[in-house]
C-alpha cells in the first residue's frame, strides 16, 4: 500500500485503444455474424482478462503487449465472471452463463515453469450463471458462486493435471461476491454476508442484524500478514454504511458514510471522448455502497455496483472520487494503484493516479524486444502531409514506440475458423505479435515520390505473411496434440529451447543481397500462389490506421533499415519494420513488424492485397508488396487466386475494404472482419456473381488530403485536393494507382470518355483545356474561358457557369480542339452546377433546386429553354451534387447524405421516364458533417451502434446538419457514374465505389377510392387473399372500424367489415381463410373468408376456457397454425385457423415455453409466416427473437434463439424472409434465413420510415408512414452489366439480387 503522506489524484489518463481495439466487435458463425460484447473483466500487474458474450475469454499480457484468446468449447455462450492469480503459476478462471467454469494455467518462458497450455473444466454442479470467483492464494483451490446460492469448492493438482469439484455450501440468494484467506471463505450474498471456514465447515454470519433488505452488498478481507484468528473485513451495508468485522463475524465499526456523501462527490477526471459518460438529468437510484475491495492505502475501500463507483478513505472518513449515474457498469477490477471499469457493451477506463509508466526493457533473449506498454498513447502527429512526419518524430523511443505496440496488437479470432476442427483440443490464438523498434532510425526519403503514389482499397485479407529470403508464404496453423484424461494438453506457445541464437535466424541479415537492396520495390513473391494448404482464417479487428502521411514514414523506415549495412545492425533493431501509428490519425497501415515465436524470430508483413473490379465481378487479389512499388505491373493478375468462401469464413468482408478517416480511435468502434486466402475449390469458384455484392461499397484511400472534387471517365478515376492537387489513377487494375497531375487547380471536368480534360486555375479562376490528356510526358494546357467557376463536359461540348452566375457553351469540341468559341445560354436562375451527357443537360441552381435544359440536340447543342424540375420539388429533393451517368440514368446527392436515381433520360425527354427519385441505401457511410463536406462512418460511433451490432444505418440520421458551414469558392463534385461503378467522395481522404447493382425505394402515397386523401391510417395488414390470387389488405384508422381492400388493386373502394358491438380491437391476425380479432379485454374473435365471401359474413368469438384467467395480447395466423402471447409473456399454438374444426371438437392450445429472460423482461408478441414455416417474436425490450426446430413433423420448433442485431417494435414476416421496424420509425430486412438457418445473417436497412408495417407473401412492403399515409413499396434496380436497365415487369424480384452476399 503506498504511503499515506502523499497527496494522490486519480483519473483516466488515456483510453485504451491498444486493449479495444484488439477485441473483434463481431466474430463470424458459419454464415451468421454475431455481435461481441464485454461481459466480465479482471485485471492484475501482468494481465488484462475480458470474458465476452460469445464465450471466447480474451487476455492482454501486459508485460509482452500480446493478446491471446481462449475459448469454451461447445455452445457459444456469454462469460460471466473471470478472476486471475499469479503464484507459481499464472492462472486465469472463467465462469459462463450456464455455470459451466474453466481454469487455464499459462505458459511460461521462466524455468521449472508450465511450457503448455491446460484446461480444467468444472462441469455439471453449477446449473446457473457464475457470479463469483475466489481463488486461494498458491492456486490450488477454486471457489465459484453462482445466482442460485451454490458456492463450488474446485481442488486442483497442476502436477498431476487433475481437477476434483464439490458443493460445499448452499445459500437461498444469489451469490454477489466471495474472498479467501487462511482457510476461511468470505461469502456476501444479496441477503447477508458470511464466513464458512473450510476446515470445520462452520458457517459465521457477518454481524447479528439482518439485512433489512436484499441487495448486492459486497465483502472482502483486508490483506495483511496475519494469522487466522486475526483475519479482519470490511462489509458493505444499505444506507452508505460499512461494517468493520473480526473472522468470528463480530462487527468491530461501523463506518457512517450519509455525511461523507453529503457534500457530493469529487468525480474521477476522464479522457474526454465523444459520448462523455454525463448522468445527464435522468433520475438514477439513491446512493448505495455494492462490492468492495481495499485499495492504494491502508483504510481506503473501494466500493462499486451498476450505477456507481466510490474510492473512500474509512481513516479520515472522505471520499476521495467517483464516478454516478452511469448506470451501465458490468464489472470493476482494481490492481496495486489502477482502477479498471468496464461499461456499457465494450467500453474498458482505467483509472489511476499515474499513466501506465516505462518498464525496463529486458535484456538478454533476443525475444524480449518489447517496448513496454506501461506508456501513453497520447501523442499525435502534427499536420498531416507526408512531410511533416520529421526526424524528430521518427527518433521518439519509448513512448512512441509503446504507443506502436499497443496500436498494431491484433487479434485474429480463430474460435470460428477452428471450431471443431480438431475434436477436444483446445487451441491458444497468436496474434501476429507486433514489435515495434524502441530507436527508430533516421529517416530516409520517401519511397513513393510525390507524383507515383501506389494506393490500394483498404481492404486487407488477415492473412500473416511470412517473410522469407524476399519471397512471401502464408503460415500454417500451429497443431494441436490431444491427450488423454480431462485435461487438455495444447501446442502452439513459445518454448524456451527455441529461444537460442541459432534458432533466431533475421531474414534481413544479408543487408547488401539483391533483394534488399531493391528496397521495398524488389521484393517480389517466391510461390505465385501465395497459399498454403491450411491458410489460417483470420478475424482481425481494423488495424488503427493513419493517413498518406504515416506509410510513407513506414517506407521510409524500411529503406533506412535495408541501407544501414551490416554495421549497423543491432540486436534490438534487427530484422525489424517500424510501425508508426497516433491515435489523432487513422488509416490503414500496409506496414508491420512480428515476430513469430514458433519458429524463429522473422518479419512478417500483413500487406494489402489489391481488390478490383472487372466487369462488375471481384478480381482476385494480388498477393505481393505493392504498396510503394514502382514497378507493379499487371501480369500479376494471372496468377492471382479467387476468393472463396466456407461455412466458418466471413463472407462479408471479402468485398468491403475497412475504410480510414481522420477521426479519433473512439469513434472507431466496430470493427471489421477480414478473412485471409485460401485455396480455391472448384464448386466455389461459381460463387462470385456480380449481383452477389448488390448495394455493397467498396472504399479507397484518395492520394492524399481532403478529396474536392472527383470526376470518373471509362478509364481513369480523377481527384482533386484541398490545396489544388490534381491527381489521377487508371481503372483498368485491380487497385487506385494515384499519380500527380497538375497543382493549383480549383475544379476539374472530365468527358465521359476521358478525351476531352478542362480545369480552373485556383485564384485566377481562368479555365484551361488540355491539349492531349496523358498521364506522363508534356502536357500544353489552353485557355478557354477566363472567371470561371465550374464545368462540365459531354463528349463534344463544354458548359461553363462564370463568376457572375452566366452561363457559357463551347460546342464542336475534340481531342484535336479541346476549346472552342463560347455562346452565352440564358438561365433564369444563378447556377452552381451543371451536368452534361449524350444531348442531355441538367443544372443545380445556387437555392439547389434542379432544372433540366430541353430542345439540346447534335443539330441544336444549346437547347431550347430550361424547365424546373417538378418531380424534385414535390419530392422536396435538396441535392449538393448531380451527375449524368451511364444506361439514361440521373443521379444525386442530397444534403442529408442519400444517393438518387431517375431512369430513362434522353434527349426526347430529358425528365426521363420515372415521375418520383428513386433513393438508394449508401449503408453508412457518407454522412455530413459540420467540419468538411462529407464524413465517412464506416465504424458506426458508439452512441448510435458499432457497426456489428446495428448494420442499420442511423448514423446519417445522428449527423444530419447544415452542410455548406462555409461558402467555398467553387461547388465540389463528389459524384460520378461510369461503367465500372457509381462513385462517391467523402471529403475525406475517401472513396466509395459500388460496382455491383444498386436497388432504388421509393414509398408511393396510395389512397383507395372513396377515402380522402387527408385520412389517416392506423394500421394496416397483408395477408393471403381468399380467392387464392395476390394478397388482401386490412386498414384501419381508430380501435372501431375496419375495411379491406385488395393489394393488387389498392386503388379501387375498400369494403368496410363490421366490427362485433361494444369491442375496441387491439390487434389482428389473418391468413387466407379467416380473419382473427384481439379485443382489449382478450376476447378472440374469427371471422371466416371464402372466395365468394372475401371479407366473411359475421365473426364468431372463440371459446377461451381452457386457457383460464390467461389474458392474450398478440396473435399471429399462419396457414393452417395460430400463435398467441399472453399478457406475462406466455406463448400458445394452436392447430387450426376456424373457431370449429371439421370433427366438430374444439382444438386445444398448447402451451409453449417462452425463451429464458432476465427478470422483469418478457415477451409482448409472436409474428408468423403465412406458410407456418417461422415464428419470430419480440420482449418488452424490443429484443428480437426466433423460434427454431419449426419443421412439418415438429410445428411448434424446439427452443428459441435471440437475433442480435438490432431492437424493433413490429416484425412482418413474408414466407422467405423477416422485416422489422425500428423504435424510431426505421425499417431494416434480415438477409439469409433458410429452414436450416432459421435466425437468418444479418439486418440491413430499407429506406423509408413507417409507424406500422406489413408484408405480402410475395414480399411486397406496405407500411403507413407517419402522417397516416398508406404507402406502398416500389423498387427499381439499377445494374453496371451489359443489357441497360431491366424493365420491372421481367427483372428478378430486386431481393434476390442480394438474397446471398452483402458487404457489411
Amino acid at each position: 500500500m503506498a504511503s499515506p503522506s502523499e497527496p494522490v489524484t486519480f483519473r483516466e489518463f488515456c483510453p485504451l485503444y491498444y486493449l479495444l481495439n484488439a477485441i473483434p466487435t463481431k466474430i463470424q458463425k458459419g454464415f451468421r455474424s454475431v455481435a461481441v460484447y464485454l461481459t466480465a473483466l479482471d485485471t492484475s500487474g501482468d494481465y488484462i482478462a475480458v470474458g465476452s458474450s460469445t464465450g471466447m475469454l480474451y487476455l492482454y499480457c501486459r508485460r509482452l503487449s500480446r493478446m491471446k484468446k481462449y475459448n469454451f468449447e461447445g455452445k457459444m455462450e456469454a462469460i460471466t465472471a473471470v478472476k486471475l492469480l499469479s503464484c507459481f503459476d499464472d492462472l486465469v478462471a472463467a465462469g459462463t452463463a450456464s455455470g459451466r467454469v474453466a481454469v487455464f494455467q499459462l505458459v511460461s518462458s521462466l524455468p521449472g515453469r508450465n511450457k503448455q497450455l491446460r484446461r480444467f473444466d468444472v462441469t455439471g454442479i453449477h446449473k446457473n450463471s457464475i457470479t463469483a470467483l475466489a481463488w486461494s492464494p498458491n492456486g490450488m483451490k477454486l471457489f465459484s458462486g453462482d445466482d442460485r446460492g451454490r458456492i463450488v469448492y474446485s481442488s486442483l493438482d497442476l502436477d498431476q493435471g487433475v481437477c476434483k469439484s464439490h458443493l460445499v455450501l448452499e445459500e437461498p440468494s444469489s451469490i454477489v461476491q466471495l474472498d479467501y484467506s487462511q482457510k476461511v471463505l468470505l461469502v456476501s450474498t444479496v441477503q447477508r454476508s458470511l464466513l464458512f471456514h473450510t476446515e470445520e465447515q462452520s458457517v459465521r454470519q457477518v454481524g447479528a442484524q439482518p439485512r433489512k433488505g436484499t441487495g448486492k452488498f459486497g465483502a472482502c478481507f483486508i490483506p495483511g500478514l496475519c494469522k487466522q484468528s486475526d483475519l479482519t473485513l470490511y462489509a458493505s451495508r444499505p444506507g452508505l454504511r460499512l461494517w468493520r468485522a473480526d473472522v468470528q463475524g463480530t462487527v468491530q465499526a461501523t463506518f457512517l458514510l450519509k455525511d461523507v456523501f453529503a457534500g457530493g462527490v469529487k468525480p474521477f477526471e476522464l479522457y474526454p471522448r465523444l459520448d462523455s459518460f454525463d448522468p445527464g438529468s435522468g433520475s438514477f437510484p439513491e446512493r448505495q455502497l455494492g462490492l468492495v475491495s481495499c485499495f492504494f492505502r491502508e483504510g481506503w475501500v473501494l466500493s462499486w455496483n451498476e450505477y456507481s463507483v466510490y474510492l473512500l478513505d474509512t481513516v479520515n472518513q472522505a471520499a476521495i472520487a467517483g464516478l454516478e449515474g452511469s448506470g451501465d457498469i458490468v464489472s470493476v477490477s482494481c490492481t496495486e494503484n489502477e482502477i479498471f471499469l468496464l461499461k456499457g457493451d465494450r467500453n474498458i477506463i482505467r483509472i489511476s493516479s499515474r499513466p501506465e509508466g516505462l518498464a525496463s526493457i529486458e535484456g538478454g533473449s533476443r525475444n524480449a524486444w518489447h517496448s513496454s506498454l506501461e506508456s501513453t498513447p497520447c501523442c499525435e502527429f502534427p499536420g498531416d502531409s507526408p512531410q511533416s512526419l520529421n526526424t524528430d518524430l521518427l527518433s521518439t523511443t519509448s513512448s512512441l514506440g509503446s504507443m506502436v505496440d499497443r496500436l498494431s496488437t491484433e487479434s485474429p479470432d480463430w474460435d470460428s475458423s477452428l471450431s471443431g476442427e480438431v475434436n477436444g483440443v483446445l487451441r491458444e490464438n497468436h496474434d501476429p505479435e507486433a514489435f515495434s523498434v524502441l530507436e527508430a532510425p533516421e529517416p530516409a526519403p520517401d519511397l513513393l515520390s510525390e507524383d507515383d503514389r501506389m494506393e490500394i482499397p483498404r481492404w486487407s485479407p488477415a492473412g500473416e505473411l511470412e517473410l522469407h529470403g524476399g519471397g512471401l508464404c502464408l503460415p500454417l496453423h500451429p497443431r494441436g496434440d490431444v491427450e488423454g484424461g480431462e485435461v487438455t494438453e495444447l501446442e502452439g506457445e513459445p518454448r524456451p529451447a527455441d529461444d537460442g541464437p541459432s534458432s533466431r535466424q533475421s531474414p534481413c541479415q544479408d543487408q547488401d543481397s539483391p533483394a534488399e537492396a531493391q528496397g521495398v520495390g524488389g521484393w517480389e513473391p517466391e510461390d505465385p500462389q501465395c497459399t498454403s494448404s491450411e491458410a489460417s482464417l483470420l478475424d482481425l479487428p481494423p488495424v488503427p490506421s493513419s493517413p498518406r502521411g504515416v506509410p510513407s514514414a513506414e517506407g521510409r523506415l524500411l529503406e533506412a533499415r535495408a541501407n544501414q549495412g551490416g554495421a549497423k545492425e543491432s540486436g534490438r533493431e534487427q530484422g525489424l519494420l517500424t510501425h508508426m501509428a497516433a491515435p489523432g490519425h487513422l488509416g490503414s497501415d500496409p506496414w508491420h513488424a512480428v515476430t513469430d515465436d514458433d519458429v524463429g524470430q522473422r518479419a512478417v508483413v500483413a500487406s494489402e492485397c489489391d481488390l478490383g473490379s472487372l466487369g462488375g465481378r471481384l478480381t482476385p487479389p494480388v498477393c505481393a508488396l505493392a504498396a510503394g512499388a514502382q514497378d507493379s505491373r499487371p501480369e500479376h493478375s494471372s496468377r492471382d487466386q479467387v476468393l472463396t468462401s466456407s461455412d466458418e469464413e466471413d463472407i462479408y468482408a471479402q468485398g468491403l475494404p475497412s475504410s480510414s478517416s481522420e477521426t479519433s480511435v473512439a469513434e472507431l468502434g466496430g470493427s471489421r472482419s477480414l478473412q485471409d486466402l485460401s485455396q480455391p475449390a472448384d464448386d466455389d469458384a461459381g460463387l462470385l456473381k456480380s449481383d452477389q455484392f448488390a448495394e455493397s461499397w467498396m472504399g479507397y484511400s484518395g492520394p492524399g488530403h481532403g478529396i474536392l472534387s472527383l470526376g470518373v471517365s471509362e478509364k481513369h478515376v480523377w481527384c482533386l485536393d484541398y490545396r489544388g492537387g490534381l491527381f489521377c489513377s487508371a481503372l483498368r487494375g485491380a487497385g487506385l494507382r494515384w499519380q500527380k497531375f497538375e497543382d493549383a487547380v480549383q475544379q476539374v471536368a472530365v468527358s465521359p470518355s476521358g478525351a476531352l480534360l478542362w480545369k480552373i486555375e485556383q485564384k485566377s479562376n481562368r479555365a484551361f483545356a488540355c491539349g492531349k490528356v496523358t498521364i506522363k510526358g508534356k502536357r500544353h494546357w489552353y485557355e478557354a474561358l477566363p472567371q470561371a467557376v465550374f464545368v462540365a463536359l459531354s463528349e463534344d461540348a463544354a458548359w461553363v457557369i462564370r463568376t457572375n452566375g452566366d452561363l457559357y457553351l463551347q460546342t464542336g469540341l475534340s481531342v484535336d480542339r479541346p476549346c472552342a468559341r463560347a455562346i452565352k445560354v440564358d438561365c433564369p436562375y444563378p447556377l452552381s452546377q451543371v451536368t452534361a451527357r449524350n444531348s442531355v443537360v441538367w443544372a443545380l441552381t445556387e437555392q439547389r433546386a434542379l432544372l433540366y435544359r430541353e430542345g439540346v440536340s447534335s443539330f441544336c447543342p444549346e437547347g431550347e429553354q430550361w424547365k424546373c424540375d417538378i418531380v424534385s420539388e414535390r419530392q422536396a429533393l435538396e441535392p449538393v451534387c448531380v451527375t449524368l451517368g451511364d444506361q439514361q440514368t440521373l443521379w444525386a446527392l442530397d444534403i442529408r447524405g442519400t444517393l438518387w436515381f431517375r431512369t430513362g433520360i434522353v434527349p426526347k425527354k430529358p425528365q426521363g421516364e420515372d415521375d418520383h427519385w428513386w433513393q438508394v441505401s449508401i449503408t453508412d457511410y457518407v454522412v455530413f458533417d459540420q467540419c468538411s463536406l462529407f464524413q465517412t462512418i464506416v465504424h458506426a460511433t458508439h452512441s448510435v451502434a458499432t457497426a456489428a451490432q446495428v448494420p442499420v444505418e442511423k448514423v446519417a440520421d445522428k449527423l444530419r446538419m447544415a452542410f455548406w458551414s462555409q461558402q467555398l469558392q467553387c461547388q465540389p463534385s463528389l459524384l460520378g457514374v461510369n461503367n465500372s461503378g457509381v462513385w462517391i467522395s467523402s471529403g475525406k481522404n475517401e472513396l466509395h465505389v459500388a460496382k455491383g447493382s444498386l436497388i432504388g425505394t421509393y414509398w408511393n402515397n396510395v389512397v383507395p377510392r372513396g377515402t380522402a386523401s387527408a385520412t389517416k391510417w392506423a394500421f394496416v395488414l397483408a395477408s393471403p387473399a381468399p380467392t387464392k390470387e395476390g394478397s388482401a389488405l386490412w386498414l384501419c384508422q381508430g380501435s372501431k372500424d375496419l375495411c379491406s381492400v385488395g393489394a393488387q388493386h389498392a386503388q379501387s373502394r375498400p369494403s368496410t367489415v363490421q366490427l362485433p358491438p361494444d369491442t375496441e380491437m387491439r390487434a389482428y391476425a389473418a391468413c387466407q381463410d379467416a380473419l382473427w380479432a384481439l379485443d382489449s379485454l382478450g376476447q378472440v374473435f374469427i371471422r371466416t373468408l371464402s372466395a365468394s365471401c372475401p371479407t366473411g359474413l359475421h365473426w364468431t368469438r372463440l371459446d377461451l376456457a381452457q386457457l383460464g384467467a390467461v389474458k392474450l395480447t398478440s396473435l399471429a395466423c399462419g396457414n393452417q397454425h395460430v400463435w398467441a402471447c399472453d399478457s406475462r409473456g406466455g406463448v400458445y399454438f394452436r392447430v387450426g385457423t376456424q373457431p370449429l374444426n371439421p370433427s366438430l371438437m374444439l382444438p386445444a392450445w398448447i402451451t409453449i415455453e417462452p425463451p429464458v429472460q432476465p427478470a422483469g423482461v418478457t415477451l409482448v408478441s409472436v409474428h408468423c409466416s403465412p406458410n407456418d414455416q417461422m415464428l419470430w417474436a419480440l420482449d418488452s425490450r424490443c429484443n428480437v427473437h426466433v423460434r427454431v426446430g419449426i419443421t412439418e413433423e415438429m410445428p411448434v420448433g424446439t427452443d428459441w434463439d435471440h437475433v442480435p442485431g438490432l431492437q424493433a417494435c413490429q416484425l412482418a414476416l413474408s414466407t422467405r424472409t423477416v422485416w422489422a421496424r425500428c423504435p424510431n420509425g426505421d425499417l431494416a430486412r434480415r438477409y439469409g434465413v433458410t429452414d436450416k438457418h432459421p435466425a437468418g445473417d444479418y439486418w440491413k436497412k430499407v429506406p423509408g420510415h413507417a409507424t406500422c408495417l406489413t408484408v405480402t407473401s410475395s414480399d411486397e412492403l406496405w407500411a403507413v408512414g407517419p402522417p397516416g399515409y398508406l404507402l406502398q413499396r416500389l423498387t427499381r434496380t439499377f445494374s453496371h452489366a451489359h443489357g441497360a436497365q431491366s424493365s420491372p415487369a421481367t427483372a428478378p424480384h430486386p431481393e434476390d439480387l442480394e438474397d446471398e452476399w452483402e458487404v457489411i
